[in-house]
């Protein structure tokens, strides 16, 4: 939970404008009206039971109802379906937002988001899990800069093109380390190619966040004082680090989700990192065949080390276990190939997926978030 003070009841109003700003505060108040709301807020959130009284992953008929018209209210208002995300992940948020509110009942909570269509805003933004940083998960780059970035080089000559895409990117941490590996890589190989780092999320906010490639100084935290000075420009006054417009051309970012919208196609690489642990079975599924379609052949997918590909061990070999880097296998029988159709868009059957080189299509019908 987020606290910011009224930025009318500041002598300086920078830091809590531009904290209320980023749209994450839960409450913007005077300093005296702040101890009761907290005190408000951690007697509900933490003193209550949960939702009718059921842990969150427990089902209940009324729990199970209220949840879907709760699908239905965010699916109409932002296009966006979380049916088949995990539903201890949705009831956890729920209940924050219920807390937020000091709203006891699921069923009050429905009827709270049915009359506040700001609260169906609040309430995706808080469904969208928004945590990246760059050059994660230490563990891995070593075998990010020693066998994955190489083996994208694999074969190609000079000016071949190489395909990634960044699913569920966030505000594009993860996305600019690959294009700064793939960059180093080419300098060690003092040779040019033509890189494209698709970077797709749900949320516009962290895409135009991502876009923008403004980063905190806390970044150095994460990014070696030697990356921090070939890859990016400090900020005038030290408030922070942007991406270098070479690495930043190098990317494309676009609001997507990859549930609904069609996959990018003739892939080197798909990087969907930590995204597959809040969706559920069926979800994931339908994911890992597309993720298939998506690459070209000997393509390679790289997810978080809690994510797997499940039951489609004949669809990827496994380059490395412990870390969750896999690729494509070609012994894709015609009769599952053709299965796949049921899981693409309509306007990516598998018999008419375009060869040439094409941009992410929405419908035509699709409001803009």
């Amino acid at each position: 939970m987020v606290m910011a003070q009224n930025p009318e009841s500041t002598e300086f109003d920078g830091m809590p404008r531009s904290a209320v700003a980023t749209g994450l505060v839960d409450y913007v108040l005077p300093p005296a009206e702040m101890p009761a709301q907290l005190i408000a807020y951690a007697t509900h959130a933490f003193g209550l039971p949960r939702l009718h009284g059921q842990p969150a992953a427990v089902h209940t008929p009324r729990t199970d109802s209220a949840l879907k018209k709760i699908f239905v209210l965010l699916r109409a208002q932002t296009g966006h379906d979380f049916s088949q995300y995990k539903p201890s992940t949705i009831q956890r948020r729920i209940e924050r937002r219920m807390a937020v509110h000091q709203i006891e009942g699921i069923d009050s909570y429905v009827i709270y988001l049915q009359q506040t269509p700001a609260e169906g805003e609040a309430l995706f933004r808080d469904l969208l899990i928004g945590m990246t940083n760059f050059f994660r998960d230490p563990e891995a780059l070593p075998l990010l800069e020693e066998k994955l970035v190489p083996k994208l080089f694999d074969d190609k000559p000079p000016g071949a093109a190489i395909r990634v895409w960044c699913a569920g990117c966030s505000t594009g941490e993860e996305a600019y380390s690959i294009a700064i590996l793939l960059q180093e890589r080419m300098e060690t190989q003092k040779q040019s190619y033509t890189v494209q780092v698709f970077a797709t999320d749900i949320d516009s906010r962290a895409i135009a966040t991502a876009r923008a490639g403004l980063y905190p100084s806390s970044i150095a935290a994460d990014v070696s004082p030697r990356r921090l000075a070939r890859f990016f420009v400090a900020e005038a006054g030290g408030s922070g680090y942007r991406i270098h417009k070479a690495i930043r051309d190098m990317l494309v970012f676009s609001e997507q989700d990859v549930i609904k919208d069609p996959p990018f196609s003739r892939l080197d690489l798909i990087s969907c990192r930590n995204l597959l642990i809040y969706m559920g079975a069926d979800l994931q599924k339908k994911l890992i065949p597309l993720f298939h379609f998506a690459l070209k052949p000997g393509g390679m997918l790289f997810l978080g080390t809690s994510e797997g590909v499940g039951e489609f061990g004949e669809l990827f070999a496994v380059l490395d276990r412990k870390s969750k880097l896999y690729q494509r296998k070609e012994d894709y029988r015609d009769g599952q190939r053709a299965s796949l159709g049921r899981f693409l868009p309509p306007i990516l059957a598998v018999d008419a997926a375009p060869r040439g080189r094409w941009r992410l299509r929405r419908p035509s019908c699709r409001c803009a978030n």
